[in-house]
């Protein structure tokens, strides 16, 4: 008996001592692992994270900034990496993790030098607009120096000035462009320029060509040397088309390179849970051993085994069961009272727990700020439009005035051309303020009912002309259908899908058609007899900024996405039915109602009556502080036949409005005036409320809390840059309005 309960106690001794080992192999080795695997993930999203901040970077010093960072961030790296490499990890998933790691830093380090590149052009540029003002200067220093020499022409010296004035003008127009297409015009129309001041030069005096010259190089050095605007302007966009492509593939790397220590850390985690499984596996198979020889043991051999038991094995069961339901996702708690190995074995897996869930808690906020990077992103956008929408607007007034005057044979096709530029402009505008909008989550659809009939009708004529010069047939069906959806977010989605039928349509016909009408839907077709699109680009159509890879094609890539977004926003979706040559078909379907809940349906006819009689001698107040705009605004007003009186200042349409007996027809007034003062604010001081409608506000402002206040406030909303046709409708309706009373 004294044999069996030594071999047993021996047995069991034996036993255990290689389980401790195991255990302290598994405490030594593979816990350290897991602790570097953690960190090892924490700086992957740092270094991922670094191409938003250089992007951001405005100045030398933060950009030093930064790359000191990530400098300490690589140092960092490459540590843990030495440690994991002499922990025995596979060679195989370092270097890959190494090489993804160096493809980063370039990439992040060729960010870095691409932002500096491009600072150094926007300070050229900078420089350049700097200089303009001072040329001005001289221009009309000169210009008094010319008109002294009576025995000079007068529509000579006209001409050589209103050239040089009109390519000056062309120098700050090309630094505000964004489109290449619009800076080629401009560098041919400023080459033509030079030319006519170069042959309107012979006809100046002597005496005046030297100087003439002189003026005549220093703007062709500002619009097209080597440091010229024209240059500096096709550098910034191939510095942005690199930036781009660069962060893109930085993305690309930097997802991979995340996914890699992912990978990294749950091979060690797998490592792990195989270690406690077979740790536990050898404990059942001692136990099972222990308790045969207990049996051929006495009394005292049991009472060894259940103290052994009670103190050792159980808590390691414990142990390994708990190891497991972690490695398994289960958050069971880890009891460290006592003071022994198993204690200590138990603390550093409670360590390695509380790591992995830092790590994930790191993980989760590097997200939420790449979010909200995101988010801030798209309300810049959106903010950055109120001062580009002022001077396009303008621009857009001003060519509406010209295209009602009298033009030789010659000017009509630029004019028109302009025109087409213009409005390709505000398309391209408003694609990019929509999926700001979108992105910065601004957009929310306000439902009402309203007949479809005149929208169709609305946009039958809007495209009629478009359709009419590519030699297609617009076919719109007329139903009297009520619908429930928000107007001016439906308006748009079959704008982009007629635009885009239209565009890619050669021959044929371009329809809009209801269909499977019910009781409580509608499903309006947009389809054509245009090339079709293939099976695996259907889907692709409505990603942001895919086109069709035809250079020839206009376009940001941004109509089929935001039609989408909005679509969705409306609670329904734009389905897709198209294959080559076969023609495309674009549907979605809408909420029918019954024509009695709301008649908001008037809404678009109001807004498209024809007729300019109806403006003849009418009286309408403008108030801007902006006096490109009161001019544009002047002009196209007393084209229709208005009577006008354009005001900069409150003070100026008081005293307007005292001198004048005569009841205005509208109140059109820019919404953000000087003295921190509204056109809300001013029109609500003299119109009663049964005169609100007169009231019309104007604005660049995108948020949307500007339109509310202004709808609250009972007055009309247009937002800049306004097109001529839409004030035209308002106006004419408020005259009919007028007639009717």
């Amino acid at each position: 008996m004294v044999v069996l309960i030594a071999t047993a106690s021996f047995v069991s001794l034996n036993s255990f001592n290689d389980l401790r080992k195991g255990l302290s192999d598994f405490t030594g080795n593979d816990l350290p692992k897991v602790v570097a695997g953690s960190k090892l993930n924490q700086i992957s999203a740092n270094l991922a994270s670094f191409a938003p901040a250089l992007l951001a970077s405005n100045s030398k010093g933060t950009r030093q900034a930064v790359l000191l960072r990530l400098k300490d961030q690589v140092a960092w790296f490459d540590e843990i990496l030495k440690k994991l490499g002499m922990a025995g990890h596979s060679s195989e998933d370092l270097q890959r993790f190494v090489r993804l790691k160096s493809t980063l830093v370039d990439n992040l380090h060729n960010i870095a030098e691409l932002v500096r590149k491009r600072s150094l052009n926007s300070s050229a540029a900078k420089t350049v607009l700097q200089k303009t003002p001072e040329l001005n200067a001289q221009l009309f220093e000169f210009n008094k120096t010319l008109f002294a020499h009576k025995e000079i022409k007068s529509s000579a010296i006209q001409s050589w000035s209103g050239s040089f004035a009109a390519g000056l003008l062309l120098i700050p127009t090309a630094a505000a462009t964004d489109d290449p297409l619009v800076l080629q015009k401009i560098n041919a129309q400023f080459k033509l320029y030079l030319k006519e001041i170069t042959d309107y030069s012979t006809q100046l005096p002597l005496d005046t060509q030297e100087k003439a010259e002189f003026l005549l190089e220093q703007l062709d050095i500002l619009g097209l040397g080597a440091t010229g605007i024209i240059e500096l302007r096709e550098q910034a966009f191939l510095l942005d088309d690199i930036v781009q492509g660069t962060v893109s593939q930085n993305k690309v790397v930097a997802d991979r390179f995340v996914a890699s220590a992912s990978i990294l850390t749950r091979k060690l985690q797998q490592g792990i849970l195989d270690r406690s499984l077979e740790l536990d596996r050898e404990s059942e198979e001692r136990s099972v051993l222990f308790l045969l020889m207990s049996l051929l043991s006495f009394i005292g051999a049991i009472l060894a085994f259940l103290y052994i038991n009670r103190s050792v094995i159980q808590r390691l069961t414990n142990l390994n069961h708990t190891m497991i339901s972690h490695a398994s996702g289960l958050r069971t708690p880890i009891v460290t009272s006592g003071n022994d190995e198993i204690t200590d074995m138990t603390k550093a897996f409670k360590f390695f727990v509380d790591a992995s869930d830092k790590r994930e808690g790191d993980l989760r906020d590097a997200r939420e700020q790449a979010e909200k990077a995101d988010k801030a992103k798209s309300r810049f956008l959106a903010a950055a439009s109120h001062d580009l929408r002022q001077p396009l607007h303008a621009i857009g007034l001003f060519v509406a005035t010209l295209l009602g005057r009298r033009h030789d044979e010659k000017a009509k096709p630029i004019v028109k051309n302009i025109e087409r530029s213009i409005d390709h402009m505000n398309d391209l505008f408003e694609s990019i303020l929509d999926y700001s909008q979108l992105e910065a989550g601004e957009l929310r659809p306000e439902l009402s009912s309203f007949e479809l009939s005149p929208l169709l009708e609305m946009l039958e004529r809007d495209f009629l002309v478009l359709a009419q010069e590519k030699g297609l047939t617009l076919e719109v069906e007329k139903t009297s259908v009520w619908i429930k959806t928000e107007p001016l977010m439906f308006d748009r989605i079959l704008r982009n899908l007629i635009s885009n039928a239209i565009r890619y349509t050669q021959n044929g016909y371009v329809r809009i058609r209801l269909e499977d009408i019910t009781e409580n839907v509608v499903n309006i077709v947009v389809d054509d007899t245009g090339r079709g699109i293939a099976l695996n680009k259907q889907e692709k159509i409505f990603q942001e900024f895919y086109r069709s890879g035809i250079k020839k094609e206009k376009g940001l890539g941004l109509g089929l996405a935001i039609a989408q977004q909005m679509a969705l926003l409306l609670g329904t979706k734009i389905l897709l039915s198209s294959a080559i040559n076969e023609g495309s078909k674009f549907s979605l379907k809408v909420t029918k109602v019954k024509s009695e809940l709301e008649d908001q349906g008037r809404e678009f006819q109001n807004n498209h009556i024809t007729g300019q009689n109806l403006l003849e001698n009418e009286l309408v107040i403008v108030l801007d502080d902006d006096t490109q705009i009161l001019k544009a605004m002047r002009g196209l007003l007393e084209k229709w036949g208005c009577q006008v009186v354009a005001v900069p200042s409150k003070e100026a349409l008081f005293r307007e409005l005292a001198n004048n007996i005569r009841q205005p027809l509208a109140y059109i007034v820019d919404y953000q005036l000087d003295r921190n003062e509204t056109g809300v604010d001013i029109l609500e001081n003299f119109l009663e409320k049964d005169e609100v409608l007169r009231g019309i506000i104007v604005s660049g402002n995108t948020d949307p809390l500007v339109e509310l206040q202004v709808k609250e406030a009972g007055f009309v909303f247009f937002s800049k840059p306004l097109r001529p046709a839409r004030i035209a409708a308002y106006l004419r309706h408020l005259a009919r309005e007028k007639e009717v009373a």
